[in-house]
């Protein structure tokens, strides 16, 4: 497999980079394993019409963090990550999408949960990051592991990961050893 580039984390919202998610909000293949509300592509069409890119920037960060997933050198996103907080304090579960499918599979997915796991621990100060991923979802399954979350339980179509502040830091002391 060719290994990919490296990607960031960009927060800025426009109308651009909206069109582009809503386009992949739309996409049957990148909603399969999704659990994102019915109709959620047109409501944001709709505010993303009706209002200033401020408004929508504040709407995708309503209830935690949202970025869009860019490679390096390109300002287009490929994708996007969305850090909720959950009613437990200090905790956050992570969203991933990598919605352009033609990078499916190179490991784009696995570096942008990497980076939220940064953004999560070091700037949102999270004990707790969980991630619900669907049994059936393969590639994602595999990123959640490789990035370091652990499996917790199955339930029902979702497998449950998660990873404390704790094993995060001691995860990142092993590597430098």
């Amino acid at each position: 497999m060719e290994r990919a580039p490296s990607i960031f984390l960009h927060p800025d919202i426009d109308r651009p980079r909206t069109s582009r998610l809503i386009g992949w909000l739309e996409n049957p293949a990148v909603m399969r394993y999704l659990n994102e509300e019915q109709g959620i592509s047109s409501r944001l069409r709709k505010v993303a019409e009706r209002t200033d890119p401020v408004f929508l920037a504040c709407q995708l960060n309503r209830q935690g963090r949202f970025f869009f997933v860019c490679r390096e050198g390109h300002s287009e996103p490929i994708g996007f990550v969305r850090l909720a907080e959950l009613k437990k304090h200090d905790a956050y579960e992570l969203v991933v999408a990598i919605g352009q499918q033609t990078l499916w599979g190179r490991g784009y997915g696995t570096q942008a949960i990497c980076r939220c796991l940064e953004t999560a621990f070091f700037d949102r100060r999270a004990n707790t990051v969980a991630a619900n991923v669907h049994r059936d979802n393969l590639r994602s399954l595999r990123a959640v592991e490789k990035a370091g979350l652990r499996r917790m339980s199955q339930g029902g179509d979702y497998v449950h990961f998660s990873l404390t502040r704790e094993e995060y830091l001691n995860q990142k002391l092993r590597a430098l050893v």
